[in-house]
């Protein structure tokens, strides 16, 4: 870590950077030590630099220090030739390794260098930023203190920084500088994330005060995930979304996090905002989540419904999968709409009703599945149904359904383009939320909550060539977690509508279920029996 001294004829001072982790020493420009003295300071603090910069380099690039090593130990013996010959070796060996696997030798020679350089970067830089955002502070003894980072969680595409905060510096202040610091760390993105999860034994979390226990923020630290690569970039492939065994609802794969995980959504108790721009791939998570319950749907365990205002242009694809499909193309679409929704919202209450003093909660069966209501853009039975009689009802509908289908069973999953307030007045009965790529940086926080964008969710910034990318929040958890869903054919579509399709499909009139075997009559009535 250098030293750096910046004067000031101004006021007479010199600052004095300890090199960029928290500290900031003030002394007066008198106080200066004798030329010799100052030699010795610097060759000693030459010294640990260049100690602790071979150290570390030795430490997180075991391969090239090792090879390195070898070379040098070859020159100190007076054996150049063979310095040479090893020398050759190994950039054949690494260029012909390179060509052959390069996933294993960016994962073991190329990432573990980029790693090191990170952190001699955080060293480097951190300072400079922290004083250049104002975030300083004066404690009693007259030091300025700037927020310290007090660990450092390398991944392969990411890192958490552990940062405590001095006295007077918030979250939300910290919070305002996040892109600032991104750029200055070289990274794609920072975020602040809950704090990571402490191990500890069984035995002594059982025993530990759960009135202590600590969340999702720890007071006086903040932690800031800079992103450097993006495992996101490559398309996921939903052909194997479906298996062949039962589907857990409360853990549905939708596609991968940003940290290489799956990315399981949970359809029980719950409801789905999902806004995006055209082309942000709405369609994408749509169909991920549909292929993924297919098993149950064949079962007779979960039920699909859906409204597509699009006349069937979006869930056509898939429309044997559909109980009943509303496509919204004809004189009367409207009113089909609204019957549908009140339809869905008096299965609610009888629902309900059943399970009053019984259970809290559905467990799904084939007597009482669960169904999975599709609402491909929310504004079309909300907003833009012209006559405002039909609109109260269908709002009444939507309130009744959102408010009481959760706990019997029916999660409705609403897309929308326009996260404007006027246009879900029901935006707070959504637990769940998903945000793809937005217009603007101001429907961040629409969609996923106050101060979401200023926590990282930069929705505005999502590239065009990268649909089902987006940003999650879930009610309850402080976490925005970056995803991308994965993305199904329109063969892919096809062939998962046919194999795990539930039997009769009703696409018009009054709503309709299978009850019985395929093939046997429908009967007129509620979703399920």
């Amino acid at each position: 870590m250098g030293v750096s001294r910046v004067g000031s004829w101004m006021n007479g001072l010199v600052v004095d950077r300890d090199a960029g982790w928290q500290q900031i020493q003030v002394a007066k420009a008198s106080q200066r030590r004798s030329i010799p003295a100052r030699v010795v300071r610097l060759l000693v603090a030459g010294l640990r630099w260049l100690t602790v910069l071979v150290a570390g380099f030795a430490y997180h690039n075991p391969i090239p220090a090792a090879l390195l090593a070898l070379i040098g130990a070859l020159l100190t013996c007076g054996l150049p030739w063979a310095a040479l010959g090893v020398g050759l070796l190994a950039a054949a060996g690494l260029v012909a390794w390179f060509l052959l696997a390069p996933e294993a030798f960016d994962r073991w020679v190329v990432s573990p260098g980029r790693r090191w350089w990170r952190r001699r970067r955080y060293a480097a830089a951190w300072a400079d930023v922290m004083v250049a955002g104002r975030l300083v502070v004066t404690d009693r003894r007259r030091r300025e203190l700037v927020p310290k980072v007090a660990r450092i969680r390398q991944g392969r595409f990411a890192d958490v920084l552990t940062v405590k905060l001095p006295n007077g510096i918030t979250r939300e202040a910290f919070a305002e500088h996040l892109d600032a610091l991104a750029q200055a760390m070289r990274a794609r993105e920072a975020r602040i994330v809950p704090a990571p999860a402490r191990w500890a034994p069984g035995w002594l979390r059982s025993r530990a005060a759960a009135e202590f226990a600590p969340g999702a923020h720890t007071p006086g630290r903040v932690f800031v995930r800079l992103a450097f690569g993006d495992p996101l970039a490559h398309v996921v492939a939903g052909n194997q979304l479906a298996g062949g065994g039962d589907v857990d609802l409360a853990a549905v794969r939708v596609g991968r996090r940003d940290d290489g995980a799956e990315w399981l959504v949970s359809l029980l108790g719950t409801h789905i905002l999902l806004a995006g721009a055209t082309g942000a791939g709405k369609g994408s998570v749509l169909w991920a989540l549909l292929a993924s319950i297919g098993p149950a749907v064949r079962a007779g365990t979960a039920q699909v419904v859906g409204l597509d205002p699009k006349g069937g242009m979006e869930l056509g694809f898939g429309r044997e999968l559909f109980r009943h499909l509303v496509t919204m193309d004809g004189p009367d679409a409207e009113d089909e709409a609204v019957a549908f929704l009140e339809t869905l919202a008096e299965e609610a209450d009888r629902r309900a009703g059943m399970l009053a003093g019984r259970a809290r909660t559905l467990t799904p069966s084939v007597e009482l599945p669960f169904v999975l209501i599709i609402i491909d853009e929310l504004a079309s039975v909300t907003a833009f149904i012209s006559d405002s009689k039909r609109r109260q009802r269908a709002d009444a509908a939507l309130g009744r359904l959102l408010t009481k289908g959760r706990a019997p069973g029916m999660c409705v999953v609403g897309a929308l383009q326009d996260p404007r307030k006027d246009v879900v007045k029901w935006r707070d009965l959504f637990p769940t939320r998903i945000a793809l790529r937005l217009v603007e940086a101001g429907q961040v926080d629409l969609v996923l909550g106050d101060g979401a964008h200023a926590r990282g969710a930069r929705c505005e910034a999502i590239a065009t060539t990268t649909p089902g990318v987006g940003y999650v929040t879930e009610d309850g958890a402080a976490a925005i977690t970056r995803v991308r869903a994965a993305y199904l054919t329109d063969e892919d579509i096809r062939r998962i509508a046919a194999t795990y399709r539930p039997g009769p499909v009703d696409v018009g009139g009054s709503l309709r279920v299978v009850d019985g075997e395929p093939g046997h009559p429908a009967e007129a009535g509620g979703i399920a029996a």
